[in-house]
């Protein structure tokens, strides 16, 4: 949720700098982190999901993608959440299915500027309930006739997509007339532009870490350049660069008789020449292999794309970071209240960090000194100390889907104990030598916490030597 305030700065800041007209769009799978709520963490999604959707609202966003993970608190949950939404949820395949009528908006249209630019949405295969009268057709089954009725009458078409990879693959070989597919879910990381046809292919990393930032120079063509005409389109702003300076040297005078007695003015003014001449032939040979007899409209269009990753150390929009924080304030009530009912768990296979102690204890005075110790610490200085969402990371012995049993741990559990690398202790005190422990911890282990942004420069083979003890 933190990054969040961060690319809402971004976006205020990109939007004013560029001052032009321009969209905010997500394909999807915004409000659950996971494919499935744990019953007993459905109250705090449901505050995190709602979260979100306010956010988005003070960020701006235009449309968003009805994506698989949006669904899993049950369609009935986010039709309802959609209500307070300012911006349009698109899903073309998500219907009623006794009618085969859209549940969401299929598609929307926006004014930038001289174009009008529609978007539209396909939902991923999902798990719906038997009980709701909703189904997911193919989108071979749907985009046909809407993409026909949407290329007539927009000039640039996208797709926002929470469909697998492949059938985007599939979607931009047969639909050349949709011009931009932003994807949700096809990779862990981000993946670059790729153009495929008349298609071009992008999406960033999931869960908000990164923006994506296209800008786009749309022409009537209606088609992206292939990289012949991009090369010539830069060499020939080159040489109009060079002609202007050379017009510097060129006004109402020879340049050979007014430098003759600067040389190095004259040897500056004969570079020039030179580069120009060059570019001309580059642009004479580049442009026998383009029709000269197209029409005005041929321009091809260009594109130009970054990633941003939402960084710590960036500024906050004011009103969303304040979301953000009213939302960890009720969160760790919520937590509050259910460890005051929690109830701990029995035969645990862990013992915490002081029956390490009577064997080991150089090794538990060297832990000790370390931040590992501390972490729980850093939770209650937050006062996040019963946010199921932090408390894993913080804790001993509680993966991640049970994060509830955090909330009634013994004392010596909280912290990132011994046991959090070298794996639970109980039967080894019972008998040492039939039970050895782990002696350093996979990278996996360090690495289920050590993630963006919360710790995005981690390298396993560096960090291991500082908690490392004898």
């Amino acid at each position: 949720m933190g990054g969040l305030s961060k690319k809402g700065f971004q976006f205020d800041k990109i939007a004013g700098d560029a001052a032009r007209p321009h969209l905010i769009l997500d394909a999807g799978a915004l409000l659950f982190k996971h494919d499935s709520i744990n019953p007993r963490q459905e109250e705090q999604e449901k505050m995190t999901a709602a979260a979100i959707v306010e956010a988005y609202n003070l960020i701006g966003y235009d449309a968003v993608c009805v994506g698989r993970q949006d669904l899993i608190a049950g369609l009935p949950y986010l039709q309802a959440l959609s209500k307070d939404s300012k911006f349009a949820w698109l899903s073309a395949n998500l219907v009623n299915k006794s009618t085969k009528k859209p549940l969401f908006k299929a598609s929307a249209s926006v004014k930038l500027g001289s174009i009008k630019a529609g978007v539209i949405g396909l939902t991923g295969p999902a798990i719906l309930s038997a009980t709701e009268d909703a189904m997911i057709l193919p989108w071979d089954q749907i985009l046909p006739a809407l993409v026909a009725k949407m290329a007539k009458t927009n000039d640039l078409l996208i797709l926002l997509s929470n469909l697998p990879a492949p059938d985007n693959q599939r979607i931009a070989e047969t639909y050349p007339t949709i011009h931009l597919i932003l994807q949700s879910g096809a990779s862990a990381n981000a993946i670059s532009p790729e153009p495929i046809n008349n298609t071009i292919m992008v999406s960033t990393a999931p869960q908000g870490k990164q923006v994506g930032i296209m800008e786009i120079n749309w022409q009537p063509s209606k088609r992206w350049g292939d990289s012949k005409t991009e090369i010539l389109a830069t060499k020939k702003g080159s040489l109009n660069r060079l002609l202007e300076e050379l017009s510097n040297y060129q006004q109402d005078k020879d340049p050979e008789t007014a430098l003759k007695n600067q040389p190095e003015k004259l040897n500056a003014y004969h570079i020039l020449l030179t580069q120009a001449q060059a570019l001309r032939d580059e642009i004479d040979q580049l442009s026998k292999g383009i029709d000269k007899q197209a029409p005005a409209n041929s321009e091809p269009s260009t594109y130009s794309n970054r990633f941003m990753a939402m960084e710590k150390e960036m500024p906050d929009h004011p009103e969303v970071a304040r979301v953000v924080d009213k939302l960890d304030t009720a969160v760790n009530k919520l937590g509050q209240r259910q460890a005051a009912s929690a109830v701990a768990q029995t035969n645990s296979p862990f013992l915490g960090f002081r029956g390490c102690g009577p064997c080991h204890a150089s090794q538990l005075a060297s832990w000790q000194q370390t931040k590992h110790a501390k972490a729980y610490m850093t939770l209650v200085n937050a006062k996040q100390q019963f946010n199921q969402s932090c408390l894993p990371c913080h804790v001993t012995g509680v993966a991640i889907p049970q994060a509830e049993e955090a909330l009634s741990l013994p004392d010596d559990r909280l912290g990132v104990g011994c046991e959090t690398c070298h794996g639970p202790g109980r039967r080894h005190s019972e008998n040492p030598k039939t039970t050895p422990m782990t002696k350093k911890p996979a990278t996996d282990i360090c690495q289920s916490c050590h993630t963006p942004p919360h710790d995005k420069d981690f390298q396993y083979d560096e960090r291991i030597k500082k908690v490392g003890h004898n």
